[in-house]
């Protein structure tokens, strides 16, 4: 019996990679809305301390302002839990009630769906009267009053936003092209049917057809380019000329745009905009060869951030100040030590890379079981965290097992950071797991990896 092979067709012709990216971005958003979360974590999806930082930031500057309504923005809003951690933690910092009661937290997203998740969130409920939601693009902010904002704020957003991508190869400029390509049998109506729906971008169609972002396949190619007329046209040509030759750069466009409207929406006399992300800090970063440039999560096609050019656009477009660190750093400076994220150290375990896949998750959970000895979340989080396809019987029932011994006011995700001593307070335990001391200190202490988070105030 001969088994028929994928034959993906094309959905399109190619086209310059901002534009089918951006598309697919928002079918992905459309389509799946709260449902995200299966395919990715992010520091803010479940922990809080990034969003603590964050408060207590806004709270030291809003604190010496008149008694005034302070208006917040975050752009691009996830599952609500940034916005629900950083009021809680303002309301608690706040003991005069000089700061929370005038503060407005604004939820700004172009999804319906992504909107109606975050309005369920109970912890974000809490808030009542303090937090409004608005469907807009972080790019296209218009309806708000011209320097009517003292704090904006973003995360994991400017990766998803309309992005080029350019190769230098001597004295030429080239770039990127993309031409999605899916195998008819993955959809269960006529391709050509197909091929509308998804040009159009007709949601309502598309969430009836079983998945199949996922299984669209990424036709690339590289064609000779001049950009001059590109916006930010000399500064994109004066940075690529510092970069390495046939490595692709991403000239993240849709981000320069939120800059641009940023800088009108803010409070001169405010808070600034602080934007967090994934990509390359520096040109050190960016020239690093074989580095990728994007990623792929269930069929979300999302860029790398260059933070050396959108430095360089920020200042080029008015803002005073663009303070860039490493995001780590911005969060350890509100703890007061060191912090990583549990999967960083998870990944310095001296024998993680000999594990199999159930075996590794089985070593996190254990792991997060010990750094609850002295881990305490201020919010429940009931603990989640499914077998992976696949898992023998005995480790799923020990993955089982372990999950529902996990404290709610614990570590509350993978992607969630802990600190220094947190994770020493634990070294015996974490001992027994095969953790040695050196590898605990190389995991807090080493250079971060060619692509990392980090995080830049524009003001």
């Amino acid at each position: 019996m001969s088994l028929s092979r994928p034959d993906p067709q094309p959905l399109g012709d190619f086209q310059p990679s901002d534009r089918w990216s951006t598309q697919v971005n928002s079918i992905f958003y459309g389509m799946l809305g709260p449902e995200i979360h299966k395919h990715f974590q992010t520091y803010v999806s479940q922990d809080h301390r990034l969003a603590h930082a964050v408060a207590e930031n806004y709270f030291e500057q809003a604190r010496k302002r008149p008694g005034e309504t302070l208006f917040v923005q975050e752009w691009g809003v996830g599952n609500g839990n940034l916005a629900a951690c950083f009021l809680s933690r303002l309301q608690e910092l706040d003991s005069e009630g000089r700061v929370y009661p005038r503060t407005h937290y604004i939820l700004c997203d172009y999804s319906l769906e992504i909107l109606k998740g975050v309005r369920a969130n109970a912890r974000l409920q809490t808030h009542a009267g303090r937090y409004s939601t608005v469907l807009v693009p972080a790019e296209k902010l218009e309806c708000f009053r011209p320097q009517s904002t003292f704090l904006a704020v973003s995360n994991e957003i400017w990766d998803d936003q309309a992005t080029k991508v350019l190769l230098k190869q001597g004295d030429s400029l080239f770039e990127e092209y993309l031409q999605p390509k899916l195998d008819p049998a993955q959809v269960p109506i006529e391709f050509a049917e197909f091929i509308k729906l998804f040009n159009d971008e007709n949601l309502e169609e598309l969430k009836k057809l079983p998945p199949f972002l996922a299984a669209v396949v990424w036709e690339h190619d590289f064609q000779r380019v001049d950009v001059d007329d590109w916006p930010f046209g000399e500064i994109i040509k004066n940075h690529i000329a510092e970069a390495a030759e046939g490595i692709p750069i991403p000239v993240n466009l849709g981000a320069y745009q939120t800059l641009e409207r940023a800088l009108t929406l803010l409070d001169p006399d405010g808070a600034g905009y602080t934007g967090f992300d994934y990509g390359m800090f520096s040109l050190t970063e960016l020239n690093t060869p074989s580095r990728p440039y994007f990623n792929l999560y269930g069929g979300q096609y999302t860029f790398m951030v260059n933070f050396d050019l959108l430095q360089r656009v920020g200042k080029s477009i008015g803002f005073s100040g663009t303070a860039k660190q490493p995001q780590h750093d911005y969060v350890a400076k509100s703890l007061g030590q060191r912090a990583i994220s549990v999967l960083e150290l998870v990944q310095a375990h001296p024998k993680v890379s000999e594990m199999a896949p159930w075996d590794v998750d089985l070593l996190m959970l254990q792991t997060l079981q010990a750094l609850n000895g002295t881990y305490k979340s201020p919010y429940k989080n009931p603990f989640q965290y499914p077998a992976l396809p696949g898992t023998p019987k005995k480790q799923r029932k020990q993955i089982k097992k372990l999950v529902e011994s996990l404290s709610p006011y614990g570590v509350p995700d993978t992607v969630a950071y802990v600190s220094e001593s947190e994770i020493f307070s634990g070294g015996k335990q974490l001992s027994r797991l095969g953790y040695r001391e050196k590898d605990l200190r190389k995991a807090l202490n080493g250079p971060p990896p060619p692509i990392a988070f980090s995080c830049i105030n524009f003001c």
